[in-house]
């Protein structure tokens, strides 16, 4: 049959198009846990400054009844550094775009994208909170922080396997007896991962020794493993999109840490900013400065070249 002369919706420029109930989705999630877990303090200048000492080595302290007192050899706080990186998430907003109607209701173009970039900012300073390596910022260039892996790194707790070992159940337990050594029993408590590593812990077979008496109806299949217990501590097992990256990192890594033992260091704590303008246009920015404290880099481990396969 012919649709000659019949009006169809196609090429109707008047019609109301479909988007997805007029909702719209962020497609990058927020992603926090670290600078949530780890605690927040003040820094003073854009050099951050900590120090951190050691206890003597463990040993018999005995003397002879009537002897002169052996005098121990005194030490003093070493120091360690970080740089404050300034971190600023900036967007334009013309003004007919706020005063047009839109399909998410009665907020203002500005404000929807002042709550984009609050998210952003957030992710932003999570990501190099993780990943950042350390810039100066002498002869102009940008500072950066530098993040906890590299920050922890000692060649102690940080260690790269080689390409196409399978991470394991043993080689967690090997990594928490190391922690435990070198931390003086201050282990990590908290371990991130990424997708991969994830479903690879979640496989370890050293899931229960209890008996489980299975419902003659089962609703449920619990496949992951939300803390691993050792001899030497327990830690909790988070997924993170930062620590490892597929596409970007070969391997599979995993980063174990202690979060009383770290800080976030605000210089500028976040703020919105009202940026000058010379048109019709709202400018605005999240900006605010900060950086990684790290008051015990031994209470941390950080293990790469993991086979990337679950």
């Amino acid at each position: 049959m012919s649709l000659a002369n019949t009006v169809l919706t196609y090429g109707d420029q008047s019609r109301k198009e479909d988007v997805v109930l007029n909702a719209i989705e962020y497609l990058t999630a927020t992603e926090n846990t670290f600078q949530t877990a780890i605690g927040k303090t003040k820094a003073i200048d854009t050099v951050h400054s900590f120090l951190v000492d050691t206890l003597d080595t463990p040993g018999s302290l005995a003397v002879a009844m009537g002897t002169d007192f052996t005098i121990g050899a005194g030490t003093t706080p070493t120091r360690l550094t970080n740089v404050v990186e300034e971190v600023a998430r900036a967007f334009r907003v013309a003004m007919p775009q706020d005063e047009v109607a839109h399909y998410w209701g009665g907020e203002s173009e500005t404000d929807r994208q002042l709550t984009k970039g609050l998210k952003s900012w957030g992710n932003a300073l999570e990501f190099d909170l993780i990943r950042s390596t350390l810039v100066s910022g002498v002869s102009g260039t940008t500072a950066k922080m530098a993040g906890v892996i590299q920050a922890i790194s000692k060649s102690t707790n940080t260690t790269a396997q080689t390409s196409g070992t399978v991470f394991s159940a043993t080689i967690l337990d090997g990594l928490m007896a190391l922690n435990w050594t070198n931390s003086n029993g201050d282990v990590a408590t908290e371990l991130l991962v990424g997708g991969i590593g994830r479903r690879i812990i979640d496989g370890f077979v050293q899931k229960s020794n209890v008996v489980v008496n299975t419902p003659s109806s089962i609703a449920n299949i619990i496949r992951t493993v939300s803390t691993f217990e050792t001899s030497m501590g327990t830690v909790r097992v988070w997924k993170h999109r930062y620590v490892d990256i597929d596409g970007t990192d070969a391997t599979v890594r995993v980063l174990g840490f202690r979060p009383e033992k770290l800080a976030t260091a605000y210089l500028l704590k976040p703020s919105i900013l009202d940026l000058a303008r010379s048109g019709a246009y709202t400018a605005k920015s999240v900006y605010g400065s900060a950086t990684l404290e790290v008051k015990n880099q031994d209470s941390n481990f950080f293990a790469s070249g993991y086979l990337r396969s679950a």
